[in-house]
């Protein structure tokens, strides 16, 4: 357990170099191969699409199980983006003998499902793992890393105590509390939630699969909202895409630390006698919206 955490965090740890560094670490000894938009099925019937990289020999996946490195990610598997760990990084991964699962969080991606902001993450990270450790390549470890909001749902899934956790590496994320740090300062809605659901709508499927409403969203002055408030629902720059208005509003309304709060994904607070007793690599800074 010990030497599987070592390594693994030493691999993870890997997300922090910049990019010219990370270029001059070596592949390992196996060839990659790739198994793209599997789709895995939740516990009510949801199917989120995951790439798995497996480590392989002469173009075949190795017959024997392995150790696995998972990631979720609302900002899709496939694109280039900083937020999470690139094809690269994942298949240096693999080339050293891991197996590594690279998940669409719900109503992301290529996944199905209704998008509702780190609500889902908890439950959908839990059957995630369930299913990793039943598959014939798995060998029953799993260690999870993310940064920012993939690191949020590494954390939700550790508030559950996930089947087949057995490393974390969290950078810059992690809900304590997030009406206290987060989603809400001190009590106060962080304005932030709204610019970040209106870019990341953009990306929405329902947004990418009709051009019409794509470029309607586009055209939408988000600074001139922010100048004539107050909003309400049908009636924000969110409002042509419900789903994202529905649950920036959810936020903002909950003006009490009500039970709103204390739901897994948001409030780790309410599971540390249940959390993950696994080793952690945790990078982050102490003053940031994340501490």
């Amino acid at each position: 357990r010990r030497e599987f955490a070592l390594r693994f965090l030493q691999l993870a740890a890997a997300l922090a170099l910049p990019a010219r560094s990370f270029a001059d670490v070596a592949r390992g000894a196996f060839d990659v191969v790739v198994q793209r938009d599997v789709m895995v099925a939740m516990r009510d019937g949801v199917q989120l699409a995951t790439d798995i990289y497996l480590p392989a020999s002469k173009g075949r996946a190795l017959a024997n199980r392995v150790p696995v490195i998972l990631e979720r990610t609302p900002y899709g598997k496939s694109g280039q983006t900083r937020r999470h760990a690139s094809e690269e990084i994942v298949s240096i991964y693999a080339s050293h003998g891991y197996a590594v699962v690279f998940q669409d969080c719900r109503g992301r991606g290529n996944s199905h499902g209704e998008y509702v902001k780190y609500l889902s993450d908890g439950p959908d990270g839990f059957d995630c793992c369930a299913w990793i450790v039943k598959q014939p390549w798995s060998n029953g470890r799993i260690g999870t890393q993310g940064l920012s909001y993939g690191a949020h749902t590494t954390t939700a899934l550790a508030c559950l105590d996930a089947p087949g956790l057995a490393a974390m590496f969290i950078d810059s994320g992690g809900f304590a509390n997030a009406y206290q740090g987060g989603i809400r300062q001190g009590g106060a809605f962080e304005l932030k939630q709204v610019t970040w659901a209106f870019n990341a709508a953009l990306e929405a499927p329902e947004i990418r699969k009709d051009p019409i409403k794509r470029a309607a969203l586009e055209a939408v002055d988000i600074k001139t909202w922010f100048a004539r408030m107050p909003w309400s629902r049908g009636h924000s720059p969110l409002s042509l895409v419900p789903e994202y208005e529905d649950y920036v509003f959810d936020q903002w309304e909950h003006g009490a630390f009500d039970d709103y709060w204390k739901q897994v994904g948001i409030y780790a607070e309410g599971s540390y006698d249940r959390f993950s007793d696994v080793p952690i690599m945790w990078m982050s800074s102490w003053y940031d919206p994340y501490p």
